[in-house]
């Protein structure tokens, strides 16, 4: 799977998300699966999964509402909970991340992830 740096070597991946491509930041810091943000988010491509309490990188906590969504992961139908966010954020978690292998390489401005083959 690949994805790219942006002007502020953000890096990126590209997920297959409610049938359309949608780049979400690659964020080490967030545990969990998906961030959508409102703006972009369809709630008819997911069914509600309830609210949940996520405590914030500043030490605040937020409620978010949740879906079960499925996205297109490594070419496979995958069912994931999705927390709805504000405005046009897309964050893409750990939960997403492990056990595969994230290479982000700033000289040559590429980012891949790579499938662990007992996924």
């Amino acid at each position: 799977m690949h994805g790219f740096l942006d002007e502020l070597d953000q890096a990126f991946l590209t997920v297959q998300f409610g049938g359309a491509p949608l780049d979400f930041q690659i964020d080490t810091g967030f545990s969990g699966t998906l961030i959508v943000g409102t703006e972009l988010f369809d709630p008819s491509c997911g069914t509600p999964a309830g609210d949940v309490k996520a405590e914030l990188a500043d030490e605040h906590t937020a409620m978010y509402d949740t879906f079960m969504v499925v996205v297109n992961w490594f070419d496979e139908p995958t069912l994931v909970r999705v927390m709805i966010g504000p405005g046009k954020l897309c964050l893409l978690g750990t939960d997403m991340l492990k056990p595969h292998r994230l290479e982000i390489d700033y000289g040559v401005r590429t980012v891949e992830l790579t499938r662990n083959p007992n996924w």
